[in-house]
């Protein structure tokens, strides 16, 4: 079955020139020029990725992302931003926002089918990178269940964009090791694909967040990277 695409750019030549290049790959692309377009689309055909233009008329491609990730049913659909909106800034709030990868404009179609192709291997369907299995893995008040690919905490549903969640299972499934940055990387996309700078630590930061007075469990070793740890309930108390 062939991988549906969505490309949302209100600039017409770069819709034609992707859809284009990825049909000739065999993916079947849908070209919008609004985001409102594309979200009512969404419930007729769900992409398996959205390329995504930030600055667009009505609204734009942060709220369109932001608006995503708060729905059940479409929140796990990877969201790789095309922007020439290309200061840090931008980029670690689209990955903060629950982007998958930031691609800044121009870019180059090579380019741009490497990282499409990465993010989707990432994926916990995906052939490479982190590949989760049925068993439920519970830690304290922590529970992710990749067979659902859900996290509750205390009970409660938190979502998880791909990443986040790939990263919060490699370490709940290897206990105490540390981890560089580029052992995550490496981990969860493969060696082929460009990674920004604070990539990780963006979303890091972002799984701290998610896992409230958890948010110890995930240990900053200073010059080295992240390991995972399992607290003890006076420890997670006093950190609230």
């Amino acid at each position: 079955m062939r991988k549906v695409l969505y490309i949302i750019d209100d600039e017409k030549d770069i819709q034609d020139i992707i859809r284009l290049n990825f049909t000739g790959d065999g993916f079947e692309v849908a070209g919008f020029s609004s985001g409102e377009d594309a979200y009512k689309m969404l419930a007729k055909k769900k992409p398996d990725i959205i390329l995504l233009d930030v600055m667009m008329p009505g609204m734009d491609g942060y709220e369109f992302c932001r608006k995503l990730r708060g729905e059940d049913h479409y929140r796990n659909i990877p969201v790789i931003f095309l922007s020439a909106k290309s200061e840090e800034f931008d980029k670690v709030l689209g990955l903060e926002l629950g982007g998958d990868d930031y691609i800044a404009k121009p870019f180059g179609m090579k380019e741009l089918k490497s990282r499409v192709k990465a993010v989707l291997r990432r994926g916990i369907q995906g052939d490479d990178g982190v590949s989760p299995q049925n068993g439920i893995i519970r830690c304290l008040g922590v529970e992710l269940n990749p067979g659902h690919f859900s996290l509750t905490v205390d009970g409660m549903d938190v979502s998880l964009t791909k990443t986040e969640f790939n990263i919060l299972y490699l370490f709940l499934k290897n206990p105490g090791k540390i981890f560089t940055r580029d052992n995550i990387i490496d981990s969860i996309r493969g060696d082929d694909i460009y990674v920004i700078d604070r990539t990780i630590d963006v979303h890091i930061m972002n799984l701290r967040k998610k896992l409230g007075a958890y948010k110890n469990m995930i240990r900053t070793i200073s010059g080295m990277g992240y390991g995972f740890r399992e607290i003890g309930d006076e420890d997670k108390k006093s950190k609230k």
